[in-house]
C-alpha cells in the first residue's frame, strides 16, 4: 500500500479533481462526517474553509490518497480500518472529514479530506512529519492484510535495500493528466540520454533532438521544459544519478547562455504553433453555402407548420368548390412577387436619397406638432395659477353673529 498527501488550501481545484466522473470509472462519496450543513464535495470544502477564517492557518485541509497494488482488493471493512489508522497518526481524530472513493481500470483508491482546524483550540492541527507517518502506516496496514511489503525511503533497512525512487506528487499527477506527458516515461527517456552522452553539451543536443529544452532554473541549476511547456527538475528526471554526478557532467555547459524558464515555454509554445499539420489526412472539404432567400425560407416553414388535421374548405363549406391544391402557393407566390417589388423600390429610394429625405422631413413635421401640442398644454395650465395671483382675491362671507342663525 502507498500513502501519500499533504496539507492544502485549493479546495476549488480539488472539489473538482475528486469529482470528475471523466477520468475514472466510477466515483464515490462514501463517507461525510463531522460537518453541520454540508451534504456535497464543494460545501464540504466551503465549511472546512469558514472554519478556518477566524485563524491564520491558510492550509485548512488535510488531503491523503491509500492506494493498493492491482491484486490487492480491500474490503469495506479494511478500507475502514485504514482511514482510521492513518486518521490516528495524523492526530486527526474526530476532525470534519469525508472520503471519496475512485475506481479506473479495475484498481480501487480512496481520497480522504480532514478539516485541521481544532474547534476547541481554534488552531490548526499540526502536519509536521507526515511523510514518515504515512510509511509507518502503510507498513502496519500490508502486515495487518497480509500484503506483500513495499520497499520504502525512510523505513527500509539502509545497510540492505537500496533507497527506492521517489513516487510522483500529487502536483506532478495533475500536471500529467492535462499534459498527457507521463513523468515516469520521460524519466525513463532522459535516463538513457543521459547514459549514452559523456558531456553536458553532449546531453544538451540529445535533449534538442528529442523535443526537449534545458533551460536555466529559477532555484535549481537545469530544468527541462517539455513539448507541453511544463519544467521538470533534471535531477529528478535522472533514475540513479545523484546531485554530484549531475553538477559534474554539466559543468562545462554555461548556465546565463540559456534560457530562462519563462523563455523556455515560450519557445516550446512557438514549436507548437510551427508544426506543420499531417499532410497525409485529407483536408476536410467545406461545402459551398448557397444563399438563402429569407423569405422562401420562413414561408416553407410556415407551410411545414400548418396542421394536418385542420379544417378544409370543403369540410366547413360542403357545397362549395373544393379549392385547388395550387392555391395557397399561388397566393404566396403574389405575396412573394410583391414583396420583392416594395424591397426593390425601398432599394431606389435609399440609394437616390429621396425616400430617406422624405421620412426624415415627416419624423421632423411629427416630432414639432408633438413639441408644440406639450408646449401649448403646459403653458394653459401653469398660465391660470400665473393669472390667479394678478385677480382680486373674492370676499369672503361674514361669520354670524351669536345667536343669529345664518342665513341659507
Amino acid at each position: 500500500m502507498i500513502i501519500n498527501g499533504s496539507s492544502r488550501s485549493n479546495g476549488a481545484f480539488f472539489s473538482r479533481h475528486l469529482m470528475r466522473a471523466d477520468q475514472n470509472e466510477r466515483v464515490a462519496v462514501v463517507d461525510m462526517r463531522g460537518l453541520a450543513y454540508a451534504d456535497d464535495v464543494p460545501t464540504a470544502f466551503r465549511e472546512m474553509k469558514e472554519l478556518a477564517a477566524g485563524t491564520q492557518c491558510k492550509n485548512y485541509f488535510y488531503h491523503a490518497n491509500l492506494n493498493t497494488r492491482a491484486d490487492e482488493q480491500l474490503t469495506p471493512e479494511q478500507w475502514a480500518q485504514a482511514v482510521d489508522a492513518l486518521e490516528g497518526a495524523l492526530q486527526l481524530e474526530g476532525q470534519p472529514r469525508f472520503i471519496v472513493e475512485h475506481e479506473k481500470e479495475g484498481r480501487t483508491h480512496r481520497h480522504v479530506i480532514w478539516g485541521r482546524i481544532d474547534s476547541d483550540t481554534n488552531t490548526a492541527i499540526s502536519d509536521s512529519h507526515n511523510y514518515r507517518t504515512h510509511e509507518e502506516v502503510a507498513a502496519s496496514l500490508e502486515e495487518a492484510f497480509g500484503h506483500e511489503a513495499t520497499v520504502r525511503a525512510l523505513t527500509r533497512d539502509k545497510d540492505t535495500t537500496p533507497r527506492p525512487e521517489p513516487n510522483m506528487q500529487d502536483w506532478e499527477s495533475f500536471r500529467a493528466a492535462e499534459s498527457k506527458i507521463d513523468p515516469k516515461a520521460m524519466k525513463a527517456e532522459l535516463t538513457e540520454l543521459w547514459q549514452h552522452s559523456d558531456s553536458g553539451p553532449a546531453f544538451a543536443a540529445a535533449l534538442e533532438e528529442r523535443g526537449y529544452i534545458l533551460a536555466r532554473g529559477d532555484r535549481r541549476d537545469f530544468v527541462v521544459v517539455d513539448a507541453a511547456g511544463d519544467e521538470h527538475s533534471l535531477g529528478r528526471r535522472l533514475s540513479g544519478i545523484k546531485a554530484a554526478e549531475v553538477r559534474a557532467r554539466m559543468a562545462d555547459i554555461d548556465a546565463t547562455a540559456l534560457p530562462s524558464v519563462e523563455e523556455g515555454r515560450e519557445l516550446a509554445r512557438q514549436r507548437q504553433e510551427e508544426q506543420p499539420q499531417d499532410s497525409s489526412a485529407p483536408a476536410a472539404q467545406t461545402p459551398p453555402v448557397e444563399p438563402v432567400d429569407a423569405f422562401a425560407a420562413i414561408m416553407g416553414e410556415t407551410k411545414q407548420d400548418r396542421p394536418s388535421n385542420a379544417i378544409s374548405a370543403a369540410q366547413a363549406e360542403p357545397s362549395a368548390a373544393p379549392a385547388p391544391a395550387s392555391a395557397f402557393d399561388a397566393v404566396m407566390a403574389e405575396t412573394h412577387q410583391e414583396a420583392a417589388e416594395d424591397g426593390a423600390r425601398a432599394t431606389e429610394e435609399e440609394r437616390t436619397g429621396g425616400g430617406r429625405f422624405e421620412r426624415f422631413r415627416a419624423w421632423c413635421g411629427t416630432v414639432r406638432e408633438h413639441v408644440a401640442g406639450w408646449g401649448q398644454q403646459v403653458q394653459d395650465y401653469y398660465g391660470s395659477w400665473f393669472r390667479r395671483g394678478s385677480e382680486p382675491a373674492p370676499e369672503q362671507p361674514s361669520e354670524p353673529s351669536q345667536g343669529m342663525e345664518p342665513q341659507l
